[in-house]
Order: C-alpha cells, then sequence, then structure tokens
C-alpha cells in the first residue's frame, strides 16, 4: 500500500506543478509574453540593468521596490537569452510550487482528510486571482511561495519539531520581494523566537541570520544608498484608519473611485468569485463551527491574515493582486468547511461531476479577469509595430512609454508623468491617448502637459490605434 500512496501523491504533486505551466506555454503560443503595465516593465527595466552591472559593472541605480526578483530575472536571462521570459516563468514556477506546499500544509495540519487534493487543485491552481498572478512579470508569485513556505516550515516545526531556520529564511526571501510580506510573517517570526528559546536552538538562529545575510546580499550591494527608501513610500505614508471607509483617493496616480470602502475590499478574499466563489457558503459553515477555530493553526493563519489585512485597509488604492499574497492562509482556514460541504449526502453523490463543474466555473472566472490583462498586452504590442517606423526621434508619452522602452524601440523618451515640459522641438513626437486620462489624470501632470501642447502647438497626426492612442509630430509652435 505505502508505494501506491507515494505514487498517487507524486502525480497529484505533478499535477499541480504542471497545469499552470501549460497555461502559461498555451498563453505565450497565441501571443501573451508576460508583460502587462508600467511596472512589470519596470522589473524587465531593472533586470537588464542588473545584467548589465554584471557584464560591465555598471551600477544599476537604486531601485523603489526590493531587488530579489529582478535579480533572479536577470540571473535566469543569461540562461535563457531573454530576461522577460525568464521573470514570466519564475513567477509560473512559483505559482506552481506555492500551489504544491499549499496543498502539503493542508496534509500536514489535516492527515486524515479527504478532499484535500480536490480542494487545493480547484481553489488553489486554478483560483483567478492566483493563476494571473503566476503568468505575468510580476513579483507576486514569488512572494507567494515564499510566503506559503515559511507558513509550511513554521506549522512542520511546531507539530513536527523540526528545523526553525527555514521559517527565518523563507520570510526574508519574502520581505526581499515584497515588503508588506512582513505584515504576514511578523506574528510567526515572533513565535518562532519563542520557540527557539524554549528549545534552546540558538545554532539554527545562527544559520538562519547567515543564510538571510545571503539573501539580502543583492538587497545591500543595489540599495546600499537607499537602505530605508521602503518607508519613503508614498501610499505607506498616507496610511490611516480613515481610508477603511473610504472607496475614492486622491494620490500621486491622480483620481481613483472604487465600487466599495477598503474595508469590504479586503474581504474579497471571502467571497469575491476572483479568488473563491464558495467562499460566502464556507465562510458561513466556518462561523457555525466556530469552535475549529480555536485550534493552533487556525489561530495563527486568522492572526496573520488579520494583521495584513488591517494594514492594507489603511492603504488609499486597491488590487486584489496585492490582497492575493494571504490567500493561501485564508484558503487553509476554510479547508474544514469545505470538507464538511462536500460530506453532506447528496453533494458526496456528485463529487466528479462538481469537480467538474467547478473547474469549469473557475476557468471562466480566470477568463473574465485575465481578458483585459491579455488585450493590453496586444494593444502594446501593436503599438510596438504602429511607431516602430519613427525611432530615433524624441517621444513624449505616459502610461505606455515603459512597454515601448521595454520592447527595445529607440526613443530619446519623455515621461508626461514624471515633470512639467514647456519647450518642444519641430519634429518632436507625442504617443497619448487624452481620453483615456481626462478623468483620473485631471489637473495632474500628464494632462497639464497634454494640454500645454495642444493650447502652444500644432500638431499633426501620424497614425491611430482602434483604442484611442494617437501618435502626433509636432509641426511648429502656434
Amino acid at each position: 500500500m505505502k508505494p501506491s500512496k507515494l505514487t498517487a501523491f507524486f502525480y497529484q504533486n505533478l499535477t499541480l506543478f504542471c497545469i499552470p505551466l501549460l497555461c502559461m506555454l498555451a498563453l505565450r503560443i497565441v501571443g501573451f509574453d508576460g508583460l502587462y503595465g508600467q511596472d512589470s516593465y519596470e522589473y524587465l527595466r531593472y533586470a537588464n540593468a542588473i545584467q548589465t552591472y554584471i557584464t560591465d559593472g555598471i551600477h544599476p541605480g537604486n531601485y523603489f521596490w526590493p531587488v530579489l526578483y529582478p535579480t533572479l530575472g536577470s540571473l535566469l536571462g543569461f540562461l535563457f537569452g531573454s530576461t522577460a521570459f525568464a521573470l514570466q516563468l519564475i513567477s509560473c514556477l512559483s505559482f506552481s510550487i506555492a500551489c504544491i506546499y499549499i496543498y502539503k500544509t493542508i496534509r500536514l495540519l489535516y492527515p486524515k482528510t479527504d478532499f484535500r487534493f480536490y480542494y487545493v487543485l480547484i481553489f488553489g491552481v486554478f483560483c483567478p486571482f492566483l493563476l494571473k498572478m503566476g503568468l505575468i512579470v510580476m513579483s507576486d508569485a514569488l512572494t507567494l511561495v515564499f510566503v506559503v513556505l515559511a507558513f509550511y516550515f513554521f506549522f512542520k516545526s511546531y507539530y513536527k519539531n523540526t528545523s526553525l531556520a527555514p521559517i527565518f529564511i523563507f520570510a526574508t526571501c519574502a520581505l526581499m520581494t515584497r515588503y508588506a510580506s512582513i505584515f504576514i510573517t511578523f506574528p510567526i517570526i515572533v513565535y518562532t523566537l519563542y520557540l527557539i528559546w524554549k528549545r534552546k536552538q540558538f545554532i539554527q538562529l545562527g544559520i538562519a541570520a547567515l543564510l538571510s545575510i545571503f539573501v539580502s546580499i543583492p538587497f545591500l550591494i543595489f540599495q546600499w544608498n537607499a537602505l530605508f527608501e521602503a518607508s519613503s513610500n508614498p501610499f505607506l505614508k498616507m496610511w490611516s484608519v480613515s481610508n477603511f471607509f473610504q472607496s475614492s483617493f486622491t494620490t500621486q496616480d491622480g483620481v481613483t473611485d472604487y465600487t466599495f470602502p477598503n474595508f469590504i475590499y479586503t474581504l474579497y478574499l471571502f467571497f469575491h468569485p476572483g479568488f473563491i466563489f464558495l467562499g460566502s457558503i464556507l465562510s458561513v459553515i466556518t462561523l457555525r463551527n466556530y469552535k475549529s477555530l480555536f485550534s493552533f493553526h487556525q489561530k495563527i493563519l486568522l492572526i496573520c491574515s488579520a494583521l495584513y489585512i488591517f494594514f492594507l485597509a489603511g492603504i488609499p488604492f486597491q488590487n486584489p493582486r496585492v490582497l492575493g499574497l494571504v490567500f493561501p492562509l485564508i484558503l487553509i482556514v476554510l479547508f474544514p468547511a469545505f470538507v464538511r460541504l462536500m460530506q453532506l449526502k447528496y453533494i458526496k453523490q456528485l463529487v466528479i461531476a462538481l469537480g467538474i463543474f467547478f473547474v469549469a466555473l473557475q476557468l471562466f472566472f480566470f477568463s473574465m479577469t485575465f481578458k483585459l490583462i491579455f488585450e493590453r498586452t496586444i494593444i502594446e504590442k501593436e503599438l510596438e509595430t504602429m511607431i516602430k517606423p519613427y525611432e530615433n526621434n524624441t517621444l513624449y508619452s505616459f502610461d505606455v512609454d515603459l512597454a515601448m522602452q521595454g520592447r527595445g524601440l529607440n526613443f530619446e523618451y519623455k515621461n508626461m508623468f514624471l515633470e512639467r515640459y514647456e519647450k518642444f522641438q519641430p519634429n518632436d513626437l507625442i504617443l497619448f491617448d487624452s481620453e483615456r486620462y481626462q478623468t483620473q489624470w485631471k489637473d495632474k501632470t500628464p494632462m497639464q502637459n497634454w494640454e500645454f501642447i495642444e493650447q502652444n502647438y500644432q500638431l499633426k497626426i501620424l497614425e491611430t490605434h482602434p483604442e484611442g492612442w494617437k501618435l502626433y509630430r509636432i509641426i511648429q509652435k502656434k
């Protein structure tokens, strides 16, 4: 019996590992390369700069975000000959490994329970927001896997008295990938320090400290002149309890209006179809059986989740991918409720049919959330083709300028967000969509620059994209 169980477990892990990779392969075949939005291209830019540092010794400069993700991307990029592909592959592999360790954590905490693989396959691998994380060039999936690994080794050490060192190492890796992860891992770091003192395992603390310093080397090299820049994040400075109850924010990114106030948005983890469409039902079952929440691991998971949710509720913006870092913890919290649901007589008879239906439903939700990302990538490629014949000129732009740089187009780029421009030369180019930005960026630098150009210079439209972007040439001053 033992070999067959091991074989089943192996194939289950293999399934969890391969599905995201197959999704990535399928999307690359139809033209999606993982590059989406300004953050994505900024990671690509810095990873390329690190490669230049390695080969030519030119320092890449300080970085606004943690540097572990672009550092790994630059190193893997040497192997594949493409930094962009390496960064996407890191995201995809990270998500695959995260799913495996969510499954292993549930097996560890609930060793004799049915539906463990079934649950992780449907609500982990096919979770729309998490699967999206694993397919784009962004640090989310890498942070996710480090958070999951930290919690897996924490529970393993607590219940099986294994080494405590991996907890610190993976928590440090998460921090070096996304600063905000500290709000998820901080409680288990504190408890692990207590366990070290209790067990007198100070050698493990020393090992963990040395390996954590090793993980931090890229940060120390690239951020030496700005070690505490993370604390200058404008969103962090605007953190306020009053933001819990607001749904409209004015920040450096303009005016943004959301459907719900922040405290409702942070609860998406429990009911939004992008996370778990059965979440409302599972949450009710969990509350009805509230005594299950008193177990050690449930209390730890809830405390860590609550701390991170409290932090996000005070930040003046909303983004489900930021929420997603803590979703594996919520997934584990809700697992006992899912088991109770599946043990109902009529549901138990339809396990396979329901499984197929649930996966199909998840793929439908995924297609809805991924549609805009896929379309944006295709548009960026089309814009690249549209403006390529005009290379070697000065190009004023906003929003898509990083995409054009990341895709290798040779212009002298002028970002219309970074500063006000008042002197333009004949034949300078402008790539802009004024209707797209007139509400969010009203009275902000991008629209102020555009309005100044429109009022003071004669323009000629060279190209028009169906989605609204236009390429203009400055003819002369009015």
